[in-house]
């Protein structure tokens, strides 16, 4: 079995304000493919006309085999896509399978069929998991041998914890999945690593409730697991419990005191929770423990920036930027922070790679408005800019009062002054600006 590859995922990294940070990438593995029972059971008639199908055949074995035995279920699925399988009755590479299967079957006492989904299974009464994974090993040889391709293979075996012995199948189906982590040909037993990526996909698809259950779970099997008390405290920060999610975080740390991740986690729980010095600390020593992540350098930058540290943020920021060029928002964030140095060149160039990634970002529009009438470009662009942020943003105070400015420039009162009063209803203070627009009007008349 392939050696367990370490991998981050970010989390929702584009469409929130904060990111949370876990090891699985469970993106990156496609669910079991489905196919369909009764297509994979016209497929290998010719050479298995008895071939048992779905849940019945499931019923039957577990009925023969006794709810009080052990066994242990295998779980088959293609490395090709699935139709290769069963594009023709008769085809080669699914009745080559299917033969591998059945003669192992045959050896040891095992019964095979097809899963509802169309996936083959294999279970043998009172093996252990080692057992499974010994035949999982030999089946993929069996199969590269005589059909020239590659099948990835889950391994579950009942009992394990307290799942019902139906269980099994399911399990084996996130082994399967747990081993496609890994690349084609690859095989694991079920067990905490299956659960933490079921829970993963079960995070991707908004399912925190049974997400929770998986990394629970996970967790009985292996509670010495970091990386699982992390995607726990991952998922209760999402539902806004920083009391647990900042526990889930320390069991991490104690655990292992190196985890870069969990550091992070628990300085962005407790920057959520409006405690920006130890936020701060946790994201510098995350940094210190690994410096070239892209959202602990975006989200220590943006702390910096807000506490007013530009200087101390420009670093951060532009190695953010350099891992993760086409980022919008980090763009836009490296654009605030050269504008508050009074590097106007550098932060238009920042905020024009900002509205190239994302045209709709009305805070970097509003800026490159500003940013070019200071300037005394043309101020034709400038007042487009402008424009265009208020359209995005019409409940912005600042981004109008900076419209207003402009239209005041090129003498276009009526305009000024409608923004000006605009962005005074918003918040923002303009009393100073409707005066002067007022005394303007009044000597022109």
């Amino acid at each position: 079995m392939a050696t367990r590859k370490r991998r981050k995922i970010t989390r929702r990294a584009e469409t929130s304000r904060h990111f949370l940070l876990s090891q699985a990438d469970s993106r990156k593995v496609d669910e079991s493919p489905e196919v369909g029972a009764e297509r994979v059971r016209q497929t290998l008639t010719a050479a298995y006309p008895d071939v048992r199908c779905g849940a019945d055949f499931l019923t039957e074995v577990l009925r023969s085999i006794g709810v009080d035995r052990p066994f242990c279920a295998l779980w088959i699925r293609p490395d090709d896509p699935p139709e290769t399988w069963v594009h023709a009755p008769g085809s080669d590479v699914l009745t080559g399978v299917a033969a591998c299967l059945d003669e192992i079957c045959r050896s040891d006492d095992g019964v095979w069929g097809v899963a509802e989904s169309g996936m083959l299974i294999g279970i043998w009464p009172s093996w252990s998991g080692a057992q499974g994974l010994d035949a999982a090993h030999r089946l993929q040889e069996q199969v590269r041998q005589r059909t020239g391709r590659t099948v990835t293979i889950g391994v579950a075996s009942h009992p394990t914890l307290d799942y019902m012995p139906a269980a099994a199948l399911e399990n084996a189906r996130k082994a399967a999945e747990h081993a496609a982590f890994f690349g084609a040909g690859s095989r694991a037993v079920f067990d905490a690593v299956s659960l933490n990526i079921s829970g993963d996909k079960y995070y991707e698809r908004g399912d925190i409730p049974n997400a929770i259950r998986e990394f629970e779970l996970a967790l009985r099997m292996d509670p010495q697991n970091g990386n699982v008390h992390n995607s726990l405290g991952v998922c209760y920060g999402e539902l806004g419990d920083h009391e647990a999610a900042l526990e889930a975080f320390g069991r991490a740390l104690s655990v292992d005191g190196s985890d870069y991740m969990a550091v992070y986690n628990t300085g962005l729980i407790h920057e959520l929770r409006g405690d920006r010095e130890k936020a701060l600390a946790h994201f510098l020593k995350a940094c210190a423990l690994h410096g070239d992540v892209f959202e602990i350098l975006f989200q220590t930058g943006k702390l910096r920036l807000e506490m007013g540290d530009s200087q101390a943020a420009r670093p951060m920021l532009e190695r953010a930027v350099r891992l993760r060029p086409r980022s919008g928002s980090s763009q836009r964030l490296l654009g605030d922070c050269y504008a508050q140095l009074q590097l106007a060149d550098n932060a238009i160039d920042a905020y024009k790679k900002a509205v190239k990634a994302n045209p709709g970002d009305s805070s970097a529009l509003s800026a490159l408005g500003g940013l070019f009438d200071e300037k005394g470009e043309n101020p034709d662009i400038a007042l487009v800019f402008c424009k265009e942020s208020v359209r995005l943003s019409p409940d912005n105070p600042l981004f109008r009062r900076r419209l207003g400015c402009l239209y005041l420039k090129l003498s276009r009162l009526e305009e000024a002054l409608s923004e000006f009063e605009q962005a005074g209803r918003l918040g923002q203070d303009c009393a100073a600006d409707i005066h002067n627009v007022r005394e303007r009007m009044a000597e022109r008349s």
